[in-house]
Parts: structure tokens; sequence; C-alpha cells
């Protein structure tokens, strides 16, 4: 029992604290424990990712603003409005504090230049104008087809164009000329020396007599007319005739056109039929397009110019069935108008050159 009693009376005291001082140690600690824990989180360096640098924005999709102050929560906010820049409105360049900013310059008026004319070294061969020289453009074989026709009715200047009668266009070959305000010519078939050469409708064959080549030349003026003149189409054999072409002069006279030689032969009578009346007739002096070759086309448009340079005048015969001579002549046209050239139909020579 002794042993025991001196036991119980050596133990040390237990130390209890009350409640109260527990729970307000336990808060401490744990405040303190918060408190390093947000001093760690903000001074902790970014992570990686954070340094790299952010994605190229397409100038078509603006980047997102973030706004860098933070913001009442009584003021409203509205949303980025995206802008499609256009291409003379480039994306603005984001300057310092510091820089200038530079002001730009008004810009002047655009003043647009007036179209050049192309140079083709291949027309410097054409001489420059005599004095009042004229060229005049006559263009056979209308009345087959009404798109090969439409080209040359669009040229920018006067011509002639002789339809031929009796084929399934000529009719509206003849009213399309008139309203392009271009000088008409009835393009009379006449047989040729090879009798094998079909001339085609309506044609004068060496077996008819005066009043037979006069009845039919009749139809065809009334079939396509009024007309401003008439030439030949074929007629080698016709146009050595005295007797015939003396018929057709009849007819020319009496209507009051102008007859056209388109000299498809040298044996012709028509210049001596014609000063045998008194009567001024015209005649060919180049043929334009003996061959489609644009070289070929271009040498015989020198020569014409040379002819016009001489005796103030120059008949050019080509064909609408030509294929580029229409625009030959298209690009050609202003040069020739600025060397001194100048453009008309037959009638246009009679006050000049008429007698």
């Amino acid at each position: 029992m002794d042993k025991k009693k001196k036991r119980r009376r050596t133990r040390k005291p237990k130390v209890v604290l009350p409640r109260k001082q527990v729970f307000i140690l336990t808060a401490a600690i744990a405040a303190v424990c918060i408190c390093m824990l947000c001093v760690a989180v903000l001074t902790a360096p970014p992570a990686a990712e954070d340094f790299r640098q952010p994605p190229a924005v397409s100038p078509s999709v603006p980047a997102p603003v973030t706004p860098q102050t933070p913001v009442s929560p009584s003021v409203s906010v509205q949303p980025p409005i995206s802008v499609q820049p256009s291409v003379e409105q480039q994306p603005a360049k984001q300057t310092s504090p510091t820089e200038p900013v530079s002001v730009p310059e008004p810009s002047l008026p655009i003043v647009p230049k007036e179209p050049v004319p192309p140079v083709h070294p291949e027309f410097d061969l054409i001489p420059t104008a005599a004095p009042r020289a004229v060229l005049v453009f006559i263009f056979d074989d209308g009345g087959q087809n009404l798109d090969q026709l439409q080209p040359f009715l669009n040229l920018p200047f006067p011509v002639s164009i002789a339809v031929m009668p009796e084929l399934v266009h000529s009719v509206e070959s003849a009213k399309r000329v008139r309203a392009a305000g271009k000088e008409l010519l009835l393009h009379q078939p006449m047989q040729a020396k090879n009798l094998a050469v079909n001339p085609g409708p309506g044609a004068i064959h060496p077996d008819m007599d005066r009043d037979a080549v006069r009845k039919l030349l009749h139809s065809n003026l009334q079939k396509i007319g009024p007309v401003a003149g008439m030439n030949n189409h074929e007629g080698s054999l016709i146009t050595e005739s005295v007797t015939q072409m003396d018929a057709v002069l009849d007819v020319c006279a009496a209507e009051g056109i102008f007859f056209l030689d388109s000299r498809t032969t040298a044996d012709t009578q028509v210049p001596a039929v014609a000063a045998a009346r008194g009567m001024k007739i015209w005649e060919r002096d180049i043929f334009l397009d003996n061959t489609p070759d644009r070289r070929d086309i271009l040498d015989q448009l020198y020569r014409g110019a040379a002819i016009a340079n001489k005796k103030g005048y120059a008949v050019m015969i080509g064909h609408v069935w030509s294929p580029q001579l229409a625009s030959i002549l298209n690009e050609l046209y202003p040069l020739l108008k600025k060397k001194g050239y100048t453009f008309s139909g037959i009638r246009g020579l009679y006050e000049d050159f008429g007698n």
C-alpha cells in the first residue's frame, strides 16, 4: 500500500486547457497556414505556357478584346464589334504613347488616262497623206451571210457595200446597209470567161440581148433598191461586150446611179462605152484580199495609199467573207486618220473628181 501511494504521489500532474483556448489556438494555426499558402501562390512564377506568343489573328477575324481594368457591375459593357477591313482600309498600326502618329496626306483625285492605241510597226510603211487624199473601200458579195456582213457595217468610217440579188439574205442585207448609213450598191452578177463558173442568180449571160439585160437589171434593182450605184460580180466575159455593157449603162443613166467597173479583165470595154456616151464611170484600183494572208492585205493597203497620194483617191475592193479584213481596217483606221487620209463612198468623189 505504501508503495502504491508513493507512485501516485510522484506522477506529474496533467495539463488540461480549457476548450475555448483550444479553439482559438487551432484557428490561429489555420490562419497562419492559409496566409503562407496565399503568399506562395502570389509569388510563384507563371507557368511555362504563359510565355508562348499568342496565335496570329487573321485580318478578317479580329482578336477578342480583354479588359485591362476591372469594370464596375453597374456599368454595362458592349460586346466588341467585328469590322471586316476592305482592300482600301488596312488594320491600324499599333503605336506607343511616345511614338508620333503620322497623318496621311490627302490623295489627289485619279484622272483616267485616255486609251493609247496599240503600236503596230508593220503600219509604219503607210506614207503620210497628200492634201485631200481619199480612200474608198467597197466590200462585195453581200447577201450571203448576215454575220459576216455585220463587222463591215460597224466600221467607223464611210464604206460602200455591194449586195448580190436573189440570195437568201439579199433583201435583209440591203436594209441593214442602209440602216447603218453605208453606201449600198447592186453587185450585179455577170458571166465570166470561164463558162464553168456560175455567177449566181439574176446574172447577165452572153446570150441576152439589150432588152433582156435592161429588164433583168430593173428587176434586180427593184428587189434590193434604192441603191447609189452598181458594180459587176465576176463578168470578165460580159464587160468585154460593147453591146451588153451599153445596155447596162442605159439602165444606170435612167436610174441616176453610177457604175463601178471591178476590172475583172484587162480587156474591159466599159471605159470606152462610157466615154462614147459622155458618161462618168469609176474603176477599181486595188483588190485587198486576193489572199487571206494579213501581210498581203497590208501590202495592198500600202499600194492603195500610194495611189491615193498620186491621183487624189484610190478605190479598193474587198469581200465581206474575208475573215480578218474588217479587224485590220479597225486597227488601221486611227493611224490612217492621223496621217491625213479621208474616207468616202463613191458618191462623195463626184464633187472633186466627177468630171
